[in-house]
């Protein structure tokens, strides 16, 4: 089923079991606790009022019957969930593994651009994309809970525009040299591509089943460990004191905390 399906069936139980449990707490004070007490403990008295509200109380126990039912279905529809997504995580490492190859290419060709002599044209082939990573970022996300899922969902966009970055980089450079990209635009390029790696590799553990889920706000510590993995030499990207890639990338983070405080209130 699909999650926004499992979705709307558990709202609707939830709503039922909030509005559903009082009631029958009331209903169950009034028709085995009350009696007692306002007929001063007569047997016949309680049967008396039973027999007078067999049609409530036939319906009291049909709901009793449906509320059970429709929890039965809610936890097997979530143990079904759980299943499925663990399932479809078990390719996960293999799918993370393809795509940091693919941003470890990607980071040579963004050294190369960087490091050309503006003399001589360069001519790149653009890596390609694991087969299949789109099925099971799909798959993951179906069956993730709302958090893994939106987490998934952010690094699909980000190697999305990333690859379509990369192309267009690498369309502008086998043009001609005066369409080649800047290196201002170099600096954001090389960042994003730092962010999505850094994604990335927070989520391995939990992909390889080692630790839970914990989203978390990237640091300079994060970038900086992905610039070193991806062979980016950070202090080689730089054109002044204040347009640097590790200026730009802490002002990007500082950025992003306030973003993100601002959000929360």
């Amino acid at each position: 089923m699909h999650r926004a399906g499992i979705f709307k069936s558990s709202v609707l139980i939830d709503v039922v079991n909030y509005a559903g449990l009082p009631l029958l707490a009331i209903y169950g004070f009034s028709m085995f606790a009350y009696p007692w007490i306002s007929g001063s403990g007569s047997w016949q008295h309680v049967q008396a009022v039973w027999d007078r509200w067999q049609s409530l109380n036939a319906a009291a126990i049909a709901f009793v019957a449906s509320l059970v039912a429709f929890n039965i279905s809610k936890f097997n529809e979530s143990r079904q969930r759980e299943r499925d997504f663990v399932a479809a995580k078990a390719f996960l490492p293999s799918t993370f593994s393809g795509l940091m190859e693919y941003c470890s290419r990607s980071a040579r060709i963004y050294s190369a651009l960087w490091e050309r002599d503006g003399k001589t044209p360069l001519v790149f082939e653009h890596p390609d994309l694991p087969q299949g990573y789109r099925e099971v970022f799909s798959n993951c996300i179906r069956h993730a809970d709302p958090s893994v899922g939106s987490y998934l969902s952010n690094i699909l966009v980000r190697l999305q525009v990333h690859d379509a970055r990369l192309r267009d980089a690498i369309g502008e450079t086998t043009k001609g040299l005066d369409r080649v990209v800047g290196k201002h635009t170099l600096i954001a390029y090389v960042l994003r591509l730092g962010e999505l790696y850094a994604l990335m590799g927070n989520l391995f553990g939990f992909a390889r089943g080692e630790e839970s889920f914990q989203a978390k706000s990237l640091t300079w510590e994060d970038f900086r460990n992905a610039y070193s993995i991806l062979d980016l030499e950070v202090d080689e990207f730089v054109i002044d004191e204040s347009m640097n890639l590790q200026a730009f990338t802490k002002r990007w983070i500082e950025r992003a905390k306030s973003q993100t405080a601002a959000g929360e209130k």
